[in-house]
């Protein structure tokens, strides 16, 4: 076998300037060789010098992109080819130089338009018993690096190979967002149906009520909260906290302002509750963060947060001052870690810190704290204080990187 990407270049294809919208989909795996085959047009495929040329000899998956070419008239398709021979599902895993390549040309081609799925042509089985469970890692692995949580999955079935088969076979009641296919045809019949069903809002049970503690809104703004009643309703969500973000909108800059914000609350009593914020500069003295927070109580605040820390350390004096004044009126505080706020090192020590010298204060760490989650998850085990916030897409990225000590 031999890569179509290779065979492109070989054969002189010159480098084009590829639309700016393209639809682009990665091809894993093992293919078949294909010696014929024109251009297919409004068609383009990376090269490994990272130029698009016209796509041609696509092999298994030029009827995949004929009938997606057919099914919108309007758009251009871009193709991440990444043929690896007779490797094995495993060596796809990980860190292998096979995945950092692909990952590496995903984002490359992502410059010229949206990632929208990933055929899998799956190959050399490797270790048969666990192909289902390395198939699951490659997918977590390649949404975790995307950004994208539900990105379209379609695994091929392997010919000859029906032990293989009856595990891709499970795949789509084990995974959200795949499919299984054993054409390149079939392959875009999965993509349009997983494609058509993006975006759409899955109601739950009638009888199946959520609470989400982590809500972000316009909550100054004239009938500013009604946009979050509408979202609980679609999602049978029967009670939120919103936290307040800095800027105008959410987060009241005057007195006017703020009991625009408290009318608004008033409103939603008992489905929406809210949290309250200082900016570390904003005071100098836990005195005066006391103060602040006695009558952000009064006014109904049940928490603290969302506490960013801009440009600080986690445990900077400045940060330190308001979780001893929350502290001490009993505020829990919801705090943010990423690479400009509320900053740590490996190991989270500075969260350590924290936790050790306000063990009355409830924390709930969020965001990046949970990328190291070996250090996370040693730290609710030490500190009976600290609690976690699942929400954001940063929570199932992490933890479906490592799915066993995930699910342990």
């Amino acid at each position: 076998m031999r890569s179509i990407v290779l065979g492109l270049l070989l054969s002189g294809v010159t480098a084009v300037a590829a639309p700016k919208d393209l639809h682009v989909y990665l091809l894993i795996g093992q293919f078949n060789e294909a010696d014929a085959g024109g251009v297919v047009d409004r068609c383009y495929l990376l090269n490994d010098k990272s130029d698009w040329v016209p796509a041609a000899k696509l092999g298994p998956a030029e009827s995949f992109v004929k009938k997606m070419l057919e099914q919108n008239k309007d758009v251009s398709i871009g193709l991440v080819v990444a043929e690896a021979g007779d490797a094995k599902i495993e060596d796809w895993l990980g860190k292998s130089e096979r995945y950092w390549s692909v990952r590496k040309r995903a984002k490359i081609a992502a410059q010229n338009g949206t990632l929208k799925g990933v055929l899998w042509f799956s190959g050399n089985a490797g270790t048969p018993e666990n192909y289902l469970e390395n198939l699951k890692s490659l997918i977590s692995n390649l949404r975790a690096d995307t950004g994208d949580s539900a990105l379209p999955f379609v695994a091929v079935e392997v010919r000859d190979m029906p032990v293989i088969n009856a595990q891709i076979a499970k795949l789509p009641a084990t995974v959200h967002a795949t499919g299984v296919a054993s054409s390149g045809e079939g392959c875009a019949e999965q993509m349009i149906r997983l494609l058509a069903a993006r975006g759409k809002v899955a109601k739950p049970p009638s009888d199946l009520k959520f609470i989400d503690p982590h809500v972000h809104a316009m909550s100054v703004n004239p009938d500013g909260l009604e946009a979050v009643i509408k979202w609980m309703d679609e999602r049978n969500v029967e009670r939120c906290i919103v936290s307040p973000l800095a800027h105008k909108g959410s987060r009241p800059q005057n007195e006017a302002e703020n009991q625009a914000m408290l009318a608004n609350f008033r409103k939603h009593k008992g489905r929406i509750d809210r949290m309250c914020i200082i900016e570390p500069q904003e005071v100098e003295t836990v005195e005066q963060a006391v103060a602040i927070l006695k009558k952000e109580i009064a006014d109904g605040a049940i928490a603290f947060g969302e506490h960013y820390g801009v440009g600080l350390m986690f445990d900077d004096p400045k940060n330190l001052r308001l979780y001893e004044a929350c502290e001490k009126v009993g505020l829990p505080v919801m705090f943010h870690i990423d690479q400009n706020k509320n900053m740590v090192e490996p190991g989270m020590q500075r969260v350590d810190n924290v936790l050790k010298m306000f063990p009355k204060c409830k924390v709930i760490a969020h965001a990046y704290w949970w990328r190291q989650l070996k250090d996370a998850d040693r730290q609710l085990q030490e500190h009976p204080n600290l609690y976690a916030d699942m929400s954001g897409a940063v929570v199932p990225n992490v933890l479906n990187r490592d799915r066993k000590f995930a699910r342990d």
